[in-house]
This record gives structure tokens, sequence and C-alpha cells, in this order.
């Protein structure tokens, strides 16, 4: 597991969902703060492919008490939710 800054997990997050999740929605509309629901970005199985890149990519599960909309509703949250777990874990 790397160390990250939090503004480029959040870009290198901002690059994944615009290529690889957000079929159909301009990426100019996916923000850092975009309500990623409400967009239409993520549904159960871009979701399920988000985790998967989390888990591979950074090194983290997501717990399912944190698999909430509110984890969930933006980059940011998302962004946020990475360094809380990565945090945690690295403190075990």
């Amino acid at each position: 597991m790397t160390d990250l800054d939090r503004s480029t997990l959040l870009d290198e997050l901002l690059r994944y969902v615009r290529g690889e999740l957000a079929t159909g929605v301009p990426a100019d509309l996916i923000t850092a703060d975009s309500q990623l629901l409400e967009l239409g970005v993520l549904d159960s199985v871009r979701t399920a492919r988000l985790l998967a890149h989390i888990r591979t990519t950074y090194g983290v599960r997501v717990p399912p008490v944190h698999m909430t909309g509110e984890h969930f509703r933006t980059l940011t949250t998302i962004t946020d939710l990475i360094l809380l777990l990565r945090s945690q874990t690295a403190s075990l």
C-alpha cells in the first residue's frame, strides 16, 4: 500500500470514475462533489466495480457497515472513507 495524499487520491478516483464507470454521463458533470447516485454514475454493479478497484488499487476493504449512501455520495466522501479505513488499518 503506497502513501497517497488526499488530493492525489481524489484525482485518481475522479479519473477512474470518469473513464470506467460513468457511461452515458458527460465527464464534465462528474466533479469531486457531484452526487454520484443522483447522476446515475453509481448503481449496484458500478458500486461493486468501484469497491473492487478500491480493494485492488489501494488495499482497502470497505466493510458492509460503511457501504452507505452517505459514504458513497460524492468522490470527496469516498476519498475520505478510503483515507479513514487506511488509517485504521495502519494503526492495527
